[in-house]
């Protein structure tokens, strides 16, 4: 085994299939930049469309440290900051999207049940909550389902960055 060159890595990833479905990423109030630029690039490489970033949410231009953090996707992933949420997913609604809150509900679905509950969904739309508090009341409310992360140790989160690519690489 040997590890690829620049060339053949570039041969190797034009080779992948491309997204059947319209993936969006909704942040909601992600207070650490950190964290926002490093869904930038998880999400540039897990085929999103487009990012929404939603109140407190930190916004690009980042700085030097954030700018490595992120590869510098905030300038190639198309991006959107507006200050509800609740307007976002309206928006997506009527643009056909089906609302995924990343978040453990009384109706959530596993990780595992993930695909299965979303065939036939052409437009999805996953929404990522607060680092401290998750997502707001009025958010989870409008989102068509939740899907949860299986815990295994005696932690009972994982960081946002974290379990957005966990959901978006599942999918």
């Amino acid at each position: 085994m040997r590890q690829l060159n620049k060339k053949e890595v570039k041969k190797k990833y034009k080779e992948f299939p491309k997204r059947s479905k319209e993936i969006v990423v909704v942040l909601e109030n992600i207070e650490y930049a950190r964290n926002v630029a490093s869904i930038f690039r998880t999400a540039e490489a897990a085929g999103v469309r487009k990012l929404f970033l939603t109140g407190i949410t930190k916004t690009p231009p980042f700085g030097k440290e954030m700018r490595q953090v992120s590869r510098n996707k905030e300038t190639s992933l198309e991006w959107e900051y507006t200050d509800n949420t609740g307007t976002v997913i309206q928006k997506l609604k009527k643009k056909g999207f089906y609302v995924c809150a990343i978040e453990l509900t009384d109706t959530s679905v596993t990780l595992a049940n993930l695909n299965k509950a979303l065939i036939g969904k052409n437009k999805v739309a996953f929404i990522a909550g607060s680092e401290v508090f998750g997502m707001k009341k009025s958010t989870l409310e409008n989102c068509d389902m939740g899907v949860e992360i299986p815990m295994f140790g005696k932690m009972s989160s994982l960081n946002v960055s974290v379990s957005v690519g966990i959901v978006l690489f599942s999918f």
